[in-house]
């Protein structure tokens, strides 16, 4: 059972992140009482930092889920290619988008979880970074890696939450069990709540 300081399985959040407490609760009491989001993606902060570190400016990533992430992502990355299930959430997004003249996100509506995990349309080895953080989370874990270039990356926020993700969390063990350093597992507080969550970063070979 999640607890405030520990996820999903129990895993509780490692003694230095403890220092990221004092600004997951100041950008909770933000977004609570004053409706302000920090545009950062709702992952862990440590998971922000490594995605900070790697993304490069000519990437083209692919994003299921929408939110703060997309707009975090289009400064990071080249391309950004978003899928979104909620029709609200879309129309405020693509408002903010066009206002912000925003040039590098294809925001996408869609429901159907058969079609938000459907990436046929897009060539094999086409990504440097899918990003999953809504949708049918296991079969987007099971669609996604012809799609990733080599040496690409495979995202999974709430990783340890299996009524979220079902086996996700094992489908990427599984791509890189010949090479176990190849995915890291964080766990931190996140930016919105004042909560901690896990998130997996994987990288393909």
């Amino acid at each position: 059972m999640r607890g405030r300081f520990s996820t999903s399985k129990n895993e509780s959040l490692p003694i230095l992140r403890y220092f990221n407490l004092p600004k997951a609760l100041y950008l909770a009491i933000l977004r609570k009482y004053f409706n302000k989001y920090p545009v950062l993606p709702w992952i862990p902060f440590s998971a922000i930092k490594n995605l900070d570190k790697i993304i490069k400016p000519n990437w083209t990533i692919l994003e299921v889920g929408a939110g703060m992430s997309t707009l975090w992502l289009s400064k990071k990355g080249g391309k950004v290619i978003s899928i979104e299930a909620d029709k609200n959430w879309f129309e405020n997004l693509s408002r903010r988008i066009k206002s912000e003249g925003i040039k590098n996100i294809d925001l996408r509506y869609e429901w159907e979880a058969e079609k938000m995990s459907n990436f046929d349309e897009f060539p094999d080895l086409h990504f440097d970074l899918i990003y999953i953080d809504g949708g049918p989370r296991e079969l987007c874990c099971l669609k996604a890696p012809p799609k990733v270039k080599k040496g690409g990356y495979i995202y999974l926020d709430n990783s340890d939450n299996e009524e979220l993700s079902g086996n996700s969390s094992t489908i990427l063990k599984n791509l890189v069990k010949d090479h176990p350093e190849k995915l890291i597992k964080h766990i931190d507080f996140v930016p919105g709540n004042f909560m901690i969550n896990e998130g997996a970063l994987i990288q393909l070979i």
